[in-house]
């Protein structure tokens, strides 16, 4: 593991002392960042435009391909950023501190600029966890699209549209009722890709957002857009992202989505 990234994973998931040197190191290798205070909302939509008028569709599909085979996850993340990110309206936040249609947040209590804990080196270390967190929130959207296209073009083998699929076709061996919770246990069980419960669920979150597990009830973002009153789950129980958390295995695959996502019929 590169050191910068050890040094980053290390300071939020290790109690052992990281120096100043290690935290300049990461810096320098673009995994940790300077505090830098939160954007506007306004500005934040506009920069997000700007930045999604870079990349294509296809861009990000392949980055998501390519992580199933290499676990590179921070190629993963992008999915789920993009498709939310083409689908938010052109809005006003009434809230001056948080936004509840494109979940832009100024964030808690004010950070000094010496917290190395601040927003961007929190979403970084999601980013190359789990492949993401809050994908479905603007200013994680905008930070996770901008370190996308600083990322080298990734080049993924045939074989990984086969993981896709093999993935999605867990559905099958589903009772109608089950949730996302049981299509993560059954891909875990399977070992289709190399990877950890966490992990697994991030995925199906994304594969919700995009659109390939939604379903005319509940349809994707870029179908229909719901701002976060909306977004909540049938049960108390189901913590996923939406619509993943209203997804049942009787929805199965958006045919439809699978085609305009990845290309696959």
């Amino acid at each position: 593991m590169n050191k910068g990234l050890e040094t980053l994973f290390s300071f939020f998931s290790s109690d052992k002392a990281i120096s100043q040197q290690d935290i300049d190191l990461a810096k320098r290798q673009g995994y940790m960042f300077d505090y830098s205070p939160p954007l506007p909302h306004d500005e934040t939509l506009i920069k997000l435009r700007e930045t999604v008028s870079k990349i294509s569709p296809e861009m990000v599909s392949n980055a998501f391909l390519f992580s199933l085979s290499t676990r590179r996850l921070e190629y993963r993340s992008a999915l789920g950023s993009y498709w939310y990110a083409v689908a938010i309206p052109a809005h006003e936040s009434t809230d001056s501190r948080h936004c509840c249609c494109c979940g832009w947040s100024l964030g808690g209590d004010a950070q000094e600029p010496s917290d190395v804990s601040h927003r961007l080196n929190t979403f970084n270390y999601e980013r190359y966890k789990w492949g993401g967190v809050r994908h479905t929130t603007a200013d994680y959207a905008l930070f996770d699209l901008r370190q996308f296209l600083q990322l080298p073009e990734p080049k993924h083998p045939p074989e990984d549209e086969k993981l896709l699929r093999d993935i999605l076709n867990c559905i099958s061996e589903l009772e109608g009722h089950n949730k996302a919770g049981a299509l993560q246990k059954l891909i875990t069980k399977k070992q289709i890709i190399k990877s950890n419960r966490y992990e697994i669920d991030t995925l199906l979150d994304i594969l919700g957002i995009c659109g390939v597990l939604s379903s005319d009830d509940v349809p994707c973002y870029a179908q229909k857009f719901c701002g976060e009153y909306e977004r909540s789950p049938l049960e108390n129980t189901n913590d996923r992202a939406y619509p993943l958390n209203r997804w049942r295995a009787s929805d199965g695959v958006s045919k439809e989505r699978l085609k305009i996502v990845f290309g696959m019929e």
